[in-house]
């Protein structure tokens, strides 16, 4: 399975409109995520600097959907919270989950077991016909 690249916008907007004095370096700030084939990129930007975080699916550790404040919704996981807009934007935050989740899957340790597996099979299939023509050249040859 290959995975496409999609990114999501998913600042925080009251983070980005809290006053600097409330949160130093909040003021400004910008959050996207990059879902690659292989690994998740979470890149915050803040009036004080850059922070580019990349994990491969299996090391996000658990991913749900989270809730503050009784109605705000949000991602939970190694790439840490991510609450994009106002906190109300329920249908984002599933979206991000189920991709999250599915990507884990496919690409994090169940999927990483579920291919070694696939390989094991194909290297049983070659040592069976490795067998197999052995046994037809030692027809042939004698």
């Amino acid at each position: 399975v290959v995975f496409e690249r999609k990114e999501y916008d998913v600042t925080s907007t009251c983070g980005k409109f809290c006053p600097p004095c409330v949160i130093p370096c909040s003021f400004l700030n910008e959050e996207h995520l990059v879902l690659e084939p292989e690994e998740a990129v979470m890149t915050r930007k803040t009036m004080c600097g850059t922070n580019v975080q990349r994990r491969p699916y299996g090391e996000l550790g658990s991913v749900d959907k989270g809730t503050a404040c009784g109605c705000c919704t949000n991602v939970t996981s190694g790439l840490g919270p991510i609450s994009p807009g106002w906190g109300c934007e329920e249908a984002l935050v599933d979206e991000l989950v189920e991709e999250l989740k599915a990507r884990m899957k496919t690409r994090g340790d169940t999927g990483q077991i579920k291919r070694a597996e696939q390989q094991l099979d194909a290297i049983t299939q070659v040592q069976l016909d490795i067998k197999q023509l052995n046994t037809k050249l030692d027809v042939i040859m004698a």
